[in-house]
């Protein structure tokens, strides 16, 4: 099961999607009969592609982030200079 098919929304697969498009519409029994699978496996990979890339992208900041919130808890961590000079 793929999400709903906007060409708009996934630019690369959209040759792809337009195939799978015109193969349900060619005839109203295809999809049912397995005549529009080719089709539907190149979609579904198009698809798992976009996904990958997606999620590499997303990792990525989500590495950015946590070093960024790391560094912040490291600086409410760390009691203030006045107090270290104060304690000695």
């Amino acid at each position: 099961m793929h999400p709903p098919l906007e060409a708009h929304k996934h630019e690369g697969c959209d040759k792809v999607i337009e195939a799978l498009e015109e193969c349900h519409k060619a005839g109203t029994f295809n999809k049912f009969i397995g005549t529009c699978n080719a089709a539907k496996r190149a979609v579904d990979e198009c698809l798992k592609e976009e996904f990958l890339v997606m999620r590499a992208a997303n990792k990525g900041k989500a590495q950015e982030k946590r070093k960024k919130m790391e560094a912040i808890w490291k600086e409410i961590d760390e009691p203030p200079a006045e107090l270290k000079e104060a304690s000695k």
